[in-house]
């Protein structure tokens, strides 16, 4: 099969544009994408991989949260919902209104294996179903 000049000009167009997409993803993904651990798995690494930050998800420990209006600094416990192990977290910033004891959190940041994680990001989970308090 003997291919046109035309036709020729069309496939390697197209092969570049396709890569061009390709490359266009990735590196769009590479600088968002983070490992997700849970509380057990990060004590049992001792610190996060590389560089990178990781992304810890687990319940707030009852009576583990100390917030400080003032200057914005809250320290509480993550459990990991199996194992029952808990991880001192330390976040700067604004708490989300969703945020409090026994509700499903996600953080996001660097864990220096001082069994201390320091988050950039605090995001506390919805409950799936909204009902009415029961008298």
């Amino acid at each position: 099969m003997n291919l046109t000049a035309k036709q020729k000009k069309v496939i390697i167009g197209s092969l570049i544009i396709i890569i061009a997409i390709g490359y266009l993803i990735y590196a769009g993904m590479r600088d968002t994408m983070v490992y997700y651990y849970t509380v057990s798995e990060v004590l049992s690494k001792g610190q996060s991989p590389g560089d990178k930050g990781i992304r810890i998800g687990g319940k707030v420990a009852e009576n583990s949260i100390n917030w400080n209006e003032d200057n914005l600094d809250l320290k509480f416990e993550m459990e990991d919902e199996k194992t029952r192990e808990k991880l001192l977290i330390e976040y700067h910033g604004t708490l989300p209104d969703t945020f409090k004891e026994g509700v499903t959190a996600i953080v996001e940041g660097k864990f220096s294996g001082d069994k201390i994680f320091h988050a950039k990001t605090l995001l506390a989970k919805c409950p799936s179903k909204y009902e009415a308090k029961k008298n």
